[in-house]
């Protein structure tokens, strides 16, 4: 059988939806810009200059190394935290 392409398509917000009764009152989530105010690349004329410039600025810089933050930035490790359900 051929298929019949609907003549209407709801929207999954047209929908009830069951989740608004269980977000009641919780906090509103405020994602922080973490980008950079400004970026700008640096060439180096030799591996001897590269590493001048990771002594100047306090960190490891290598020929595989594609960005740096300087003040270094810490980096949040998120691949190995879980959200539970405390019920």
């Amino acid at each position: 059988m051929p298929y019949a392409k609907p003549t209407s398509q709801m929207s999954i917000f047209e929908e009830q939806q069951g989740w608004e009764a269980e977000w009641q009152d919780m906090p509103e989530f405020v994602q922080q810009n973490l980008l950079p105010e400004k970026s700008i690349k640096v060439n180096f004329a030799s591996i001897e200059d590269m590493k001048k410039f990771a002594d100047l600025i306090g960190q490891i810089i290598t020929i595989d190394t594609q960005y740096v933050w300087f003040p270094k930035a810490e980096i949040q490790m998120l691949k190995n935290k879980l959200y539970v359900d405390e019920e």
